[in-house]
């Protein structure tokens, strides 16, 4: 269950658009949001207390729009190494999802951009879910606005039928309230063998039946296999089916450097304008 949900900010995107996502974990038994600023020690250097004080003042305001809308909520500014200490009190504050936001143009705003996303997907246990926004440019200069506006609306489940992959069933469990359909997806590498090719289709979409009939009665769930590279398949599907969430689990950490490293979920967060539900395979 995701009831502690870590959301880390610079203050890029707009607060309402940023918290609005969390008002949706309400009904799959979300008890406490922390709210945090990482003023990054290396940049501020002798503004840091300067840039501290602010940063308290304008958190306040996020955890007062929480509250308005019935959400528990803390604050917590520190000085720290933004990547490590967003990681460092998630593991200390034992909470269960991350929550960070990207724009769609494949650069995520701020100090959350590049290499502190990067090392967070790679090197947190946590569930990690990343919020997409599209970019609108005003006379006012930029905003955001979400990507989708109701996330688990239509959710897509890429599978490889991997003991790992198997494993993001456990989460889809957790969230059946608020999840109205779901779409099982496998991709096979293209074959110059038509024939094997279609009996692969089949055997694979049978699979995925047998892992998607234990919803059928709450949930409209769909299967498709397709064939293609992994990552550019799941986009173009996830684009042409209209879903709200990819939810793809990925490696376990003792398999690789880091859990996504060279990962399809990687290649998927970086391509997709969809929002993205990371779950690692290991233990949490």
């Amino acid at each position: 269950m995701i009831r502690t949900i870590l959301v880390p900010t610079d203050f890029t995107i707009e607060s309402e658009e940023l918290l609005s996502c969390i008002g949706e974990f309400k009904n799959v038994g979300l008890k406490k949001v922390i709210l945090l600023h990482v003023v990054d020690i290396f940049k501020a250097q002798g503004l840091a207390p300067m840039f501290e004080e602010n940063a308290k003042e304008r958190i306040e305001e996020y955890r007062i729009l929480l509250e308005e809308m019935g959400v528990d909520a803390t604050t917590v500014v520190v000085e720290g190494d933004v990547k490590k200490t967003i990681a460092g009190i998630a593991d200390e504050e034992n909470v269960d999802c991350i929550v960070m936001g990207a724009t769609t143009s494949g650069l995520i705003k701020g100090r959350l951009i590049g290499r502190t996303t990067e090392y967070i997907t790679r090197k947190s246990g946590k569930i990690i879910l990343v919020e997409k926004y599209n970019t609108l440019r005003g006379t006012e200069g930029e905003t955001y606005r979400k990507a989708c506006s109701a996330k688990f609306s239509k959710v897509m489940l890429p599978i490889d039928f991997s003991e790992n992959s198997k494993k993001i069933l456990k989460e889809i469990r957790n969230l059946k309230d608020v999840i109205h359909e779901i779409e099982f997806v496998h991709v096979i590498e293209s074959s110059k063998n038509r024939d094997k090719l279609e009996d692969k289709k089949k055997q694979s979409n049978f699979l995925l039946s047998e892992m998607g009939e234990e919803f059928e009665d709450k949930h409209e769930v769909k299967y498709i296999t397709s064939e293609g590279e992994t990552a550019e398949t799941i986009d173009r599907l996830a684009e042409e089916t209209d879903v709200t969430l990819i939810a793809i689990t990925t490696h376990e950490m003792e398999s690789f450097k880091g859990i996504l490293l060279g990962s399809t979920a990687e290649k998927l967060l970086r391509k997709t304008e969809k929002p993205v539900l990371l779950v690692p395979a290991g233990k949490r």
